[in-house]
């Protein structure tokens, strides 16, 4: 265990490895997960916390406090200023299952992907006013989770395009986070049409 607490952060697959090992000592709280990936910034919590949005089979009681989380995380990157959690959503607990379903399964999906990501377009990702646009779409996103949208599953393309944002920041990749922004476009496109034959 004290080789863990010495662990540097020097990459997110060590973060996220962290955040395993602890959460096997018992249940987390959000503002506990929010310290132990704080070591990467912002980019790689956005990840932890998209990632169970990301499949069809999604886990039940996390799209509100995640979704709440998502949205202050973007407004402190959109306005470049400090935004207080709530402490009634800092205070919810995240079971060792999960924190240990949602890790596994990104992992898995980072290890795939890993090979097609490297730094490339730096500049999308480094523009201070880019970055605030990046913020500010990502606050908008993790609206996806906290509304009531009378749609199934319209929440997973939000989960998608906030997950590849946030890791093209974390790796300097601005294709990927042009690829996110692809993926909001289609994915908004998608929910209005629906919109309009729902009313139809």
């Amino acid at each position: 265990m004290e080789k863990l607490e010495q662990l540097s952060h020097a990459s997110k697959e060590d973060s996220l490895l962290v955040l395993l090992e602890k959460s096997r000592m018992g249940s987390l709280t959000i503002h506990e997960i929010l310290e132990i990936l704080s070591g990467k910034g912002s980019g790689l919590l956005l990840v932890f916390l998209s990632l169970p949005f990301c499949q069809p089979l999604q886990i039940p009681g996390l799209s509100i406090p995640f979704g709440l989380v998502i949205i202050i995380l973007g407004l402190r990157m959109g306005l470049t200023q400090k935004v207080a959690l709530p402490k009634s959503v800092l205070a919810k607990t995240v079971s060792p299952r999960l924190i240990d379903i949602i890790i596994t399964k990104g992992l898995w999906l980072m290890g795939k992907i890993k090979s097609l990501i490297r730094p490339r377009l730096s500049w999308i990702c480094r523009r201070p006013i880019l970055r605030i646009a990046h913020g500010l779409t990502i606050c908008l996103l993790g609206l996806y989770f906290v509304l009531p949208v009378p749609i199934p599953f319209s929440n997973i393309p939000a989960a998608w395009a906030i997950f590849l944002i946030s890791l093209g920041l974390l790796e300097d990749d601005g294709l990927l986070v042009c690829l996110g922004y692809t993926v909001t476009a289609v994915g908004l496109s998608a929910l209005i049409f629906l919109g309009i034959t729902l009313a139809g």
